[in-house]
């Protein structure tokens, strides 16, 4: 009977979620497909042999690709520089950053109110999603108006501060100015598990506001 050994291969996985501080549904996704090792087949004869013969060592090609975290300075304006090449410019009403996804609604030039969204995976470049109008009141934030190497800070004390232990999603949350409410721009970090989700405040310079702890 011949024997066929098989490795194997992990695919990606694409699920399509709502997560809360989202400007609309977008994909949660695994890391692209890794690599393994080719599996070792049965000899010519078709007849095993008594020693399996041992994979060959993955290559730097077939080694897994580095995730690209995007809540640190480095891949947030990664983000930002493939969102500006894509849309054109700066200005957003709404821009929602994951560790492995970033979602802009990026403002139509000539409007203030109207906007196209674009998503980035980490990837060369950002893909538009879908287009919309800003809730009313909404200004335009400029993404180069924001101190982006505060962002270590902000998630390091929003893990010490908002007493959720073990989260299972993080995010970061820009929020332009409103002519409604009378606020100015500012951002705002989310720790969530399956009990629900606490957040802290800041400016656009990384000085925190204000703490929505959980409560127990």
């Amino acid at each position: 009977m011949a024997v066929v050994l098989a490795v194997g291969i992990p695919v990606a996985a694409l699920s399509w979620d709502w997560r809360p501080g989202d400007p609309g549904s977008g994909p949660s996704g695994a890391s692209p497909s890794h690599r393994g090792p080719v599996a070792q087949g049965p000899g010519a004869s078709g007849t095993p042999t008594a020693k399996a013969t041992p994979t060959t060592a993955p290559t730097t090609e077939d080694a897994e690709p580095v995730k690209k975290d995007l809540l640190t300075p480095a891949g947030i304006r990664a983000a930002i520089a493939a969102i500006k090449e894509a849309s054109g410019g700066t200005l957003v009403t709404s821009f929602v950053v994951y560790p492995d996804y970033a979602i802009a609604e990026s403002v139509v030039k000539g409007s203030t109110k109207r906007y196209d969204r674009y998503m980035y995976r980490g990837e060369d470049a950002a893909v538009r999603q879908g287009s919309g109008t800003a809730f009313p009141g909404s200004v335009p934030a400029d993404l180069n108006d924001f101190d982006w190497d505060v962002l270590p800070a902000l998630m390091k004390r929003a893990d010490k501060e908002l007493g959720v232990d073990e989260p299972t999603t993080r995010y970061f949350v820009l929020n332009p100015a409103s002519s409604v409410f009378g606020t100015k721009p500012g951002m705002s970090v989310y720790l969530s598990d399956a009990y629900g989700s606490a957040y802290l405040t800041a400016d656009a310079k990384g000085r925190v506001t204000a703490t929505y702890p959980r409560e127990n």
